[in-house]
């Protein structure tokens, strides 16, 4: 039987006293696209660092994080560019580089020819311009090209739309969905965006349990409520069904 490409075992994650994540059991695979979903500050960025094995100085940790059957900290680092790749909410440049170069730098193993990423991504202008001189959301969309082209199968993606406008968001929703043999972890907040880019769905709650499964399931009003704190509603239309909250 083959490993899951990443799976935590009793993963309990703290921070200044309070319980982020609880003996957490869980497992992705090739062809999934997980969304991490909870309320701002219930853990999604600590969690996704973790899965990542970024350490993150102020956090507790107990469990296991492995990547293909094997703890993330027994893998040396070149080794573990190659598994997995991790996109935190803000990338930060502190040299000036063209798109292109970039990409060029972040390949380890080779999976996606940059041409092809960019396209996808709306990003094929960008190949000559200087990184420093990106808008937010072109910067992000070169960010989610690198993590592409890195090669590795496992991507970590922590609020990947977050500097999108809607014509993009539904791009990259796209562009997520043809990525079949690629496990995919996302952390977001826009329900209607999760609902078209998910298969599955990990909800943190405030008290540190999680509850997790199949999109379909997970994304239900009481559910919902229970992570958000609010109630939701839903809206049937051309576009298909609509999450409000209220």
């Amino acid at each position: 039987m083959t490993a899951p490409l990443i799976a935590t075992r009793a993963l309990t994650l703290a921070a200044a006293g309070r319980t982020l994540v609880e003996a957490l059991d869980w497992q992705a695979e090739a062809g999934q696209r997980w969304c991490v979903i909870g309320r701002n500050a219930a853990g999604k960025s600590s969690l996704l660092r973790a899965l990542a094995g970024v350490g993150e100085a102020a956090l507790q940790r107990a469990g296991q994080v492995r990547w293909f059957g094997r703890d993330s900290h027994a893998w040396p680092a070149a080794d573990a560019a190659s598994v997995r790749a991790f996109l935190p909410q803000q990338s930060s440049d502190r040299f000036p580089a063209t798109v292109l170069r970039l990409l060029e730098l972040s390949v380890v193993r080779p999976r996606h020819a940059a041409g092809d990423v960019l396209r996808a991504l709306d990003a094929a202008s960008l190949g000559e311009r200087n990184v420093l001189e990106l808008s937010g959301g072109e910067r992000q969309r070169v960010a989610l090209a690198q993590c592409a082209v890195q090669g590795a199968p496992l991507l970590l993606l922590d609020e990947p739309v977050a500097f999108q406008d809607p014509a993009h968001q539904l791009q990259v929703a796209q562009w997520f969905c043809s990525l079949s043999d690629h496990a995919l972890v996302i952390s977001a907040h826009d329900v209607n965006w999760i609902a078209r880019a998910a298969t599955h769905v990990l909800a943190l709650l405030p008290d540190g349990r999680c509850e997790q499964g199949p999109a379909s399931l997970m994304l239900q009003a009481d559910r919902l409520e229970r992570v958000y704190g609010c109630a939701w509603a839903t809206v049937e239309g051309d576009a298909g069904r609509l999450w409000i909250a209220q």
